[in-house]
């Protein structure tokens, strides 16, 4: 067992994916047909052996309660430990201004009465296989106080807005953190993961309410960078990173590359989900699926084409469905035409035969939607 506390956190209100946020924290986001997000972070931690994992909800967790579950499905071994689901929610939607250190203080009491001398944090919005046990222990031979995960990217004038990057010495010391202008093509991307003693976070977060009640835990750490032994260690794997609707659909269309789909099919390092006892998918009258990923119990008379479709769902007579992504539930009926487009579950498309976006920027079906 990886001798850490697992803590899976929500976001700043930087991240935020119009209209998918709307019905669901992002947590609970679709991906790839058939996992949630938080299905990513909590099979690292699985799989890394840490058994006793937090996960901080920001909005409404109905849907993630029943995804979750008893945590069965990530192999949690519920006598060593156990999955708390913490949500932060009130009738009105989800609480944008609440942080997350808020909730850490909240849940002070029982991370300080927690056995694990370590504490690993991990966002819901960094999609990344990653062991957790090894970046332990290069953060204990290290003898550095706090060791952040960041990758280099070379496309930040464009990609990742308002995202956390990181300043650097030459030593690997972080010297800053701050919000990504898109002023730079090069830049040290943050995955927002953070590996210290439970102690220095308890001391953290208490230092932190003290300051500010707007402030994030990020922000108390960047005040630190000064006084602390604070270094990032570079991850070279995968990285999808969700901070708007754009990158959430070309995180998902990525996927669809056979080499970023293995890293999701690795044996070795599985992925885990909540599954579910369903029949295949079925084509009929000439229906087809060509370059896509079309999850159980899909009823297909039409053509997917380079897209991603959720279970369960009907694509109609001679439909055509093109670089889509397609949530469970969806109805799309005969001759309908869609592309570039991203249909929130259970919308049906019966009446309205051609649905187009683009690329950069892809049509929105809200749930529930009846066009």
């Amino acid at each position: 067992m990886c001798n850490a506390l697992g803590i899976v956190t929500y976001n700043d209100p930087n991240v935020y994916v119009r209209g998918l946020q709307k019905y669901r924290p992002i947590a609970a986001f679709n991906f790839i047909g058939r996992y949630r997000l938080v299905d990513f972070p909590l099979s690292n931690m699985a799989n890394s052996g840490i058994h006793d994992i937090k996960v901080f909800v920001n909005g409404n967790p109905r849907s993630l309660i029943d995804h979750i579950g008893s945590g069965r499905q990530y192999n949690i071994n519920s006598k060593h430990g156990k999955i708390e689901l913490i949500p932060l929610y009130r009738e009105d939607g989800a609480v944008k201004y609440v942080s997350d250190v808020q909730s850490y203080y909240d849940q002070l009491y029982s991370i300080e009465q927690n056995n694990n001398d370590y504490v690993i944090i991990a966002p819901v919005n960094m999609i990344y296989m990653a062991n957790y046990a090894d970046l332990l222990d290069q953060h204990m031979e290290s003898g550095a106080e706090i060791t952040m995960l960041y990758q280099n990217v070379d496309n930040a004038k464009d990609h990742y807005i308002n995202c956390d990057v990181i300043q650097m010495n030459r030593q690997k010391g972080v010297l800053s953190i701050e919000s990504n202008l898109g002023n730079y093509k090069n830049r040290q991307l943050s995955l927002q993961t953070y590996i210290m003693s439970k102690e220095i976070f308890v001391s953290l977060v208490k230092e932190a309410t003290k300051v500010s009640s707007m402030y994030w835990f990020k922000d108390i750490v960047n005040d630190h960078c000064k006084d602390m032994d604070i270094r990032g260690v570079n991850f070279r794997g995968g990285v999808y990173c969700i901070n708007d609707l754009k990158s959430y659909f070309d995180s998902n269309m990525a996927i669809l590359d056979e080499a970023n789909m293995r890293e999701f099919s690795n044996p070795k390092w599985p992925a885990y989900t909540r599954t579910n006892d369903s029949a295949p998918a079925i084509y009929l009258n000439g229906g087809s699926a060509v370059g896509s990923f079309v999850s159980n119990s899909c009823e297909v008379h039409g053509q997917i084409v380079n897209s991603i479709v959720g279970r369960a769902c009907k694509i109609g007579k001679n439909a055509v469905v093109e670089n889509c992504l397609i949530m469970p539930g969806v109805t799309i009926g005969d001759n309908a035409v869609l592309k570039n487009v991203i249909v929130d579950k259970y919308a049906k498309i019966v009446k309205k035969k051609d649905l187009a976006g683009t690329e950069e920027k892809p049509l929105y079906i809200g749930r529930r939607e009846n066009i």
